[in-house]
């Protein structure tokens, strides 16, 4: 009776799964040339400059204008026009209550364009963001809404194609089973890092980062070249991976990846939606540090701090993190899945032993120091009458022994917890000064004051505590540079620095000078503003900031001009394009910016018939410069 009841409750539940994902599939139309086979250049999740890539990016071939079609019945919700982001695009509301995003387009349908060109010239605008009534714009499924393109911050033609939930919420296109992608190719795995994650813990005898390749073994199975890895202590796995689809040679992301020790789950992470306010925190989610020295990306297999709250994590004993005992042996498994089930396996073992000895230094210079995670760690020479290093804290000194000793070089810890240090007197006799000045939590908000510096960051601008360093220097320019370390830290929020220069009086012509970020002898505006003598602006990106005065002109360079239509390229050598404004015998004439190519392009409005008379374009730089462009047209 006992196995009556079981079995008709699992062909209840089989039956209520299969009837789901039956109503899932084909709900939705492919909105380029659907029905037939095509294929992505991007997919749902990707790892992408500073956020997930929030859609799928559909393929045309390389080619502009071809039908976009709406995906389902509903209504256009809102239209964007911008020169950079997702350019020209469409939203469209639908019953079920999600929204499809369709970007990077060349042009919208008749009616739609109409309608946005006449409010771009009500409100002389060429940017604008309209949102609109069920009654405007409805669509039924399959109509075409507008002809794709290359407009925004697109890499080539394509379309950017989204799905999102009644909370805004994007969700995996893929999920929806389009059977215009062919896709039986499993993901693939490249290379597994290995990651202490405390100060006692090592990676075959080091405190150090261990990258190893994987090969594969069999149909969608891997190994790693070290087929039995040594570690002890608190570890984590980071994975360097890719998934592929059929006859492309494009990769994309995962859409689950899980974790098992000893076939027990111990990580789980699924992208089946995506918060926007979470976009960003995929520099959490990958080795943000490593990337800025490598520019590869490798994906944590534990929950980061600062991540716990994040849907995409499953529910895991110690965030996934592994704890390797002496003498022990795991078998390790990480599973890997795409959108359409294809599945890969990669196995290996972990052996606990904590006497391997290590026989590379920790990567940091002699005489220098780094900031991981709570510890300042350097390394220092030995000898057999000298071991210990001193730490100098609030004029106590503390003395410490090397973690572990690689010949005469000795690496050693100080958690910073237990304070910030003053100096370090390495055991050869060399003094080292850190310019640590303060530890600043992620949960809360936090002002530092100092006579070079103010810097406030509110809560959750940081994923973990860290501690603030900077220094003032002067750059070979004889100004001043202002050092704020950790160029490698991911920062989710803007946080606000202000600069105090130390002879603010020198400098002429404030309305000009703005603080840029040094990239060795290139700039990036950075923006703000003068408040007296101080100068305020905010970030996403630490490093080094500079104070440049710019008092060039932005340069205009037509290309194209008669009755029909006028093109130029803008550009501007320091501070960058900030605004744009063009007239026609004293009316204001709608210029398309392209941020990519940085050319305007001229459109009539609907009572124009021809371009004529004194053309006048007014480009503006972040500065405040301006070049005005004057001719005539007959």
């Amino acid at each position: 009776m006992k196995s009556i009841h079981f079995l008709l409750i699992f062909l209840i539940s089989f039956l209520f799964i299969s009837f789901s994902f039956a109503q899932k599939r084909g709900e939705y139309m492919y909105p380029i040339n659907p029905n037939t086979t095509n294929s992505l250049s991007g997919g749902m999740a990707e790892l992408r400059s500073n956020h997930f890539h929030m859609g799928i990016d559909v393929r045309t071939n390389n080619q502009i204008g071809l039908p976009v079609h709406a995906a389902a019945d509903g209504y256009v919700a809102r239209v964007k026009v911008k020169g950079s982001g997702y350019g020209n695009a469409i939203y469209i509301k639908h019953k079920n209550g999600t929204t499809t995003l369709y970007g990077h387009l060349s042009e919208f349908n008749k009616e739609i364009a109409a309608y946005v060109r006449k409010i771009q010239y009500q409100r002389e605008s060429f940017e604008v963001d309209l949102y609109l009534s069920p009654s405007q714009f409805p669509v039924k499924k399959g109509e075409i809404i507008a002809l794709s393109g290359n407009s925004g911050s697109s890499g080539g033609p394509h379309v950017h194609f989204e799905i999102r939930d009644a909370g805004e919420r994007a969700l995996n296109p893929l999920d929806y089973g389009f059977d215009e992608i062919k896709d039986n190719i499993a993901p693939i795995m490249d290379r597994v890092a290995f990651i202490p994650l405390e100060k006692n813990a090592m990676i075959r005898g080091e405190y150090n980062r261990e990258i190893v390749g994987a090969y594969s073994t069999g149909k969608n199975k891997y190994g790693l070249r070290v087929p039995k890895m040594t570690a002890y202590g608190l570890i984590g796995l980071e994975i360097d991976a890719k998934d592929k689809a059929d006859e492309v040679y494009f990769s994309y992301g995962m859409d689950e990846i899980e974790v098992f020790v000893n076939e027990k789950q111990t990580f789980k992470v699924h992208f089946d939606r995506i918060s926007f306010a979470n976009q960003r925190h995929m520099n959490n989610y990958m080795n943000y540090e490593y990337y800025v020295k490598t520019r590869k990306r490798y994906r944590k297999c534990y929950v980061p701090d600062g991540g716990e709250h994040l849907h995409f994590y499953a529910a895991s004993k110690n965030k996934g993190k592994l704890f390797i005992e002496d003498g022990k042996t795991y078998q390790v498994r990480i599973r890997m899945t795409d959108a359409y089930g294809n599945e890969s396996n990669t196995e290996f073992e972990i052996v606990g032993d904590k006497n391997q000895k290590a026989v590379k230094n920790y990567p940091v210079k002699l005489n220098d120091y780094k900031i991981e995670d709570n510890y300042m760690i350097f390394n220092a020479l030995t000898s057999d009458k000298q071991q210990e290093a001193e730490v100098c804290v609030s004029h106590l000194a503390y003395k410490i022994k090397p973690q572990f000793e690689v010949g005469s070089t000795g690496t050693f810890f100080w958690d910073l917890r237990t304070g910030l240090p003053d100096s370090l007197v390495l055991p050869n006799g060399t003094t080292i000064y850190p310019n640590i000045k303060a530890q600043v939590p992620s949960n809360t908000n936090f002002s530092f004051y100092h006579k070079d510096f103010d810097i406030y960051f509110p809560s959750g601008a940081l994923y973990d505590t860290t501690y603030l360093a900077f220094q003032t220097k002067e750059n070979y320019l004889n100004t001043e540079d202002f050092v704020i370390d950790h160029s490698d830290l991911a920062l989710q929020k803007y946080i606000t620095v202000k600069l105090k220069p130390k002879n603010p009086s020198s400098i002429k012509n404030k309305s000009k000078v703005h603080a840029y970020a040094v990239y060795g002898r290139s700039l990036g505006f950075a923006g703000g503003k003068w408040k007296g003598d101080i100068f305020e602006f905010k970030t996403r990106n630490l490093g080094t900031f500079r104070l440049v005065e710019d008092d060039d002109k932005p340069n205009i360079r037509i290309t194209r001009k008669n009755s029909k239509s006028i093109i130029c390229k803008i550009s501007d050598s320091r501070s960058g394009i900030d605004s744009f404004r063009a007239t026609i015998d004293g009316k204001w004439l709608l210029m398309n910016f392209d941020a990519k190519t940085a050319s305007l392009t001229s459109e009539m409005s609907d009572q124009m018939e021809n371009l004529k008379g004194e053309f006048i374009l007014t480009v503006t730089d972040n500065a405040g410069n301006k070049e005005v462009y004057t001719t005539t047209i007959y």
